[in-house]
């Protein structure tokens, strides 16, 4: 696969302390409604425009017409990829084609980093979306000078001060064993959103995620099973979810690691822990929602 080197990787210089970033149009390009809502809303008290594409085809035809500073671009969505995406937006001709674009995933180690740049991907955010660190990634790029995709001033190295990615789900995270919701998540969003805000996110997140269960629960490909794990896992992490994050995470790993024909077979580990998850992901859920409505939330 040819590599695409992506837009300036140079530090920029420092901002002028009497000077004031002005408001960007950003494309959020998300196919989770509630992913959407957040990140846009984080973007618009930010003073910046943002519009949302559901998958990288709409996002493509987006970025087509113009007009856009920046790219937020989820990896695994429907209909056409990030990563895909990234790589056709990148053979547009003129400013289209040269438009910063950062990756949003859940998948934080080397090697998801790797793709990315290769795809011709400037930055990365892990998932869940950490509010400061959105909003310096985007003012960096928002600040970044202008060079061609393919000029020799631009690099192919990825940033030295990419984020680590360590979220609610993580595996290095530090939890009390069980612990059903992460607190520390649920008073940073209740910094970064008004009340009102938080509590429609939060019912919509319920909502989403019963819908989103019933299907895992019915469903047998292992591909779509796989996407809607995912999901999950960025979902739940997102709004503390800690449990429902961390059940979600192995059952993405074990579809994974199992049958491509999703046919359960006798001694294969991966499969049977896709059974014992599906099974425990519906009870998981309900504890959830149910702590959130110990904790006061209006789910």
């Amino acid at each position: 696969m040819t590599q695409r080197t992506p837009p300036s990787l140079l530090p920029t210089a420092p901002r002028p302390t009497d000077t004031r970033l002005a408001p960007g149009r950003i494309l959020v390009v998300e196919d989770s409604p509630l992913n959407q809502m957040l990140v846009t809303a984080i973007l618009t008290q930010a003073g910046h425009r943002a519009d949302t594409a559901a998958n990288g085809l709409e996002a493509l035809m987006a970025a087509q017409a113009g007009g856009y500073d920046l790219i937020l671009m989820d990896l695994s969505m429907p209909e056409m990829d990030g990563l895909t995406a990234t790589r056709l937006l990148r053979d547009l001709p003129g400013p289209a084609g040269q438009v910063p674009v950062i990756a949003m995933t859940a998948d934080t180690d080397e090697t998801d980093r790797v793709r990315c740049r290769h795809a011709g991907m400037n930055d990365h955010l892990a998932k869940p979306i950490d509010r400061l660190l959105l909003l310096e990634t985007v003012e960096k790029w928002l600040r970044a000078p202008p060079l061609a995709v393919n000029s020799p001033e631009a690099s192919s190295e990825a940033p030295a001060d990419l984020p680590d990615g360590v979220g609610p789900c993580d595996p290095a995270a530090p939890a009390a064993a069980g612990e059903v919701l992460d607190c520390e998540v649920l008073a940073q969003l209740a910094q970064d959103l008004d009340a009102e805000l938080l509590a429609d996110v939060l019912r919509q997140f319920v909502e989403e995620t019963r819908e989103r269960v019933a299907r895992i629960a019915a469903e047998t490909d292992r591909a779509i099973l796989t996407r809607e794990a995912h999901t999950l896992k960025s979902t739940a992490g997102t709004f503390g979810a800690r449990a429902l994050c961390a059940a979600a995470r192995a059952l993405e790993m074990a579809c994974r690691a199992s049958p491509a024909d999703g046919e359960e077979r006798e001694g294969d580990g991966a499969a049977d822990a896709v059974g014992r998850l599906r099974d425990d992901i519906p009870r998981l859920a309900g504890d959830a929602i149910a702590a959130y409505r110990a904790a006061g939330y209006p789910v």
